[in-house]
């Protein structure tokens, strides 16, 4: 309990650390599959736990939501605040309103987790490189972590260039570089990726000058390409494929060539786009993460009567208030500080062409507020500014939400909803046209090759094969940064299953012999009874209903785990907790201390 303003504890304490004002200390997560290092403030108490507004989250399920509490002053002492699976130190369990004293080094254990509290100016560098499996799982913790607490981190491609840069002394001095708990991983043969966590992009840029500056004094010559959360996207794959296509930029065709149309579906689908294409009635297009909403909203312009004016491309997920009242309205001289001159927005500079808004979904309400005056006025008021200038443009947005349901919850506005709903266009994932990963991969390999430029690389049956049943969580995204990194690897003229990831592929193997294996249980027999007319069946509920079964069988299968859950799912460990709390299923515990 907290007495006098210092903890008392019956445990045999650990010796304390006195904090200095030029002491920063920092806590190291270890979980299952996961890594994470959290700076502590100078001074302050801290909530650890499951719950999304924990000061230190842990989505971890035998984490309680409040578990436990940091305090941070004088001495650095731990709290349990009562969990369901305890806080223990040196295997001693903490009785619920005790504290212990934390020194340098001590470590301690919530649930299956465990925490060291180091020093962040000595915490030990990370001292291997991991493979592309882990940084992948890795990668996709960080998207969750930060769409939970709101933070960023950058991810970073790097490709060594020349002799200097394609040496063992490479590794030692890429992990010397970097900041303790970024996490280096190959990609590749002379290629690699680092995680760059809790770093804004400033930060990042600064860091990858930094490596930058020490290779060019080695002689190394490297092409780097970045991406930031949530700048450049929020999904796994974006981010992957924004910074692959930075680090291509300029060696040969990043889109890798023109548009596979294979299936049924996406014939008339495009045969859709091209009708709406010659009008001028805004289009919504609905889909999956990388499935291809932005191909189509380059097509519409190219195929519509503003073909010869320009083609804005906004990401909403990167838009502040800032940004689109200085950025997309504009502002005259004087306007704020700095403001040495009048400065046109994006959107009257977009006058006479398209403006496509890809992730509308995730535009905050009071963006969305200003867009629909926008659209309603076809005028914008730069700030600082009495005038309203006209705009001529016309709006093709993308999100992969379900926006009526956005609506519901009121995360949407309905008005808006409407006013870019002039007519959707619903593009189908991958694995509902399968007839058409052959040729996209074909295109893909050829694509790969020449800027890498390599041989002729033939597609084993086998290989083939596997990419034809998997599911394709991230869609064409996807499959072109397995197809990427694929042709990395193969040194032979012939890409096999060696090359691919197979590991994730293979749980969604699993995960289709499950669905196949499922059968319900034997239902009684009933009695006959008088003809009548059939019940109304409710689609839309039946594949609700299966979903959660599967979801249910899954996290059963992995004991609770959710990464392997989503992994046997064939989805992401993000959507597998967005649809487990639609579903109001109860969050997974294990590994219980008693």
């Amino acid at each position: 309990m907290l007495k006098g303003g210092r903890f008392q504890d019956e445990l045999t304490p650990i010796e304390g650390i006195r904090l200095e004002s030029n002491n920063r200390l920092c806590l190291l997560i270890i979980g299952d599959g996961f890594v994470s290092t959290y700076p502590l403030p100078e001074s302050g108490d801290l909530i650890i736990g499951r719950a999304e507004d924990a000061d230190i989250p842990i989505d971890v399920a035998s984490v309680s939501r409040r578990h436990a509490l940091l305090h941070v002053g004088s001495t650095i002492c731990i709290e349990d605040l009562g969990s369901a699976n305890g806080t223990f130190i040196n295997e001693t369990r903490l009785q619920r309103g005790r504290a212990a004293t934390l020194g340098p080094g001590a470590m301690f254990e919530l649930g299956s987790t465990m925490l060291i509290l180091q020093d962040s100016h000595t915490a030990s560098r990370p001292r291997r490189i991991w493979t592309h499996g882990y940084f992948e799982a890795r990668l996709e913790d960080e998207c969750a972590r930060a769409e939970r607490s709101g933070g960023s981190f950058s991810l970073l491609r790097i490709r060594a260039e020349n002799k200097q840069a394609k040496t063992a002394a490479m590794h030692e001095l890429l992990l010397s570089t970097l900041r303790p708990g970024d996490i280096l991983a190959s990609y590749g043969p002379d290629d690699y990726e680092v995680l760059i966590v809790d770093a804004t992009p400033n930060e990042s840029r600064q860091v990858i000058e930094r490596l930058e500056r020490r290779l060019e004094q080695k002689g190394a010559a490297i092409r780097t390409g970045c991406a930031s959360y949530p700048h450049d996207g929020r999904a796994p794959e974006l981010l992957m494929a924004h910074a692959c296509a930075q680090v291509d930029a300029g060696v040969g065709d990043v889109t890798a060539g023109g548009i596979i149309i294979e299936s049924g579906v996406m014939k008339s689908l495009h045969k859709l786009a091209e009708r709406v294409a010659a009008s001028d009635i805004n289009v919504l297009i609905l889909g999956e993460t990388g499935v291809g909403k932005e191909v189509f909203a380059e097509r519409i312009h190219a195929l519509s009567p503003r073909a010869a004016g320009p083609l804005l491309r906004l990401n909403c997920t990167a838009l502040s208030d800032t940004l689109l009242e200085s950025e997309l309205f504009g502002h005259e001289r004087g306007a704020f500080t700095g403001a040495t001159a009048a400065k046109p927005g994006l959107l009257e500079t977009a006058s006479g062409g398209t403006v496509f808004l890809d992730e509308i979904g995730d535009m905050p309400l009071a963006l969305q507020a200003k867009l629909l005056r926008v659209l309603e006025q076809r005028c914008v008021r730069r700030v600082g500014g009495i005038e309203n200038r006209p705009i001529d443009i016309r709006i093709v947005a993308a999100t992969h939400r379900d926006l009526e349901s956005e609506v519901q919850r009121d995360r949407f506005r309905q008005d808006l909803f409407f006013r870019i709903n002039g007519i959707s266009l619903v593009v189908p994932p991958l694995r509902d046209r399968r007839e058409e990963i052959e040729p996209l991969a074909r295109t893909f390999i050829e694509a790969a090759r020449k800027r890498q430029r390599v041989g002729p690389i033939e597609l084993s049956d086998k290989a083939l094969r596997a990419m034809q049943r998997y599911e394709w969580p991230g869609n064409i995204r996807e499959l072109r940064n397995v197809i990427e990194r694929a042709v990395l690897l193969c040194t032979d003229g012939v890409l096999t299953l060696v090359h691919l990831p197979s590991d994730k592929m293979a749980s969604t193997f699993e995960m289709m012999k499950m669905k196949l294996d499922y059968s319900p249980p034997p239902q009684p027999p009933t009695p006959p009874r008088a003809r009548e007319a059939p019940e109304p069946v409710d689609l839309k509920t039946g594949i609700q209903q299966r979903e959660r079964e599967l979801i249910r069988d899954a996290l059963e299968r992995a004991g609770g785990n959710q990464t392997r859950a989503a992994k046997l799912l064939g989805i992401s460990r993000r959507t597998l907790i967005t649809r487990i709390e639609q579903h109001g299923l109860p969050r997974p515990r294990k590994n219980k201390r008693r």
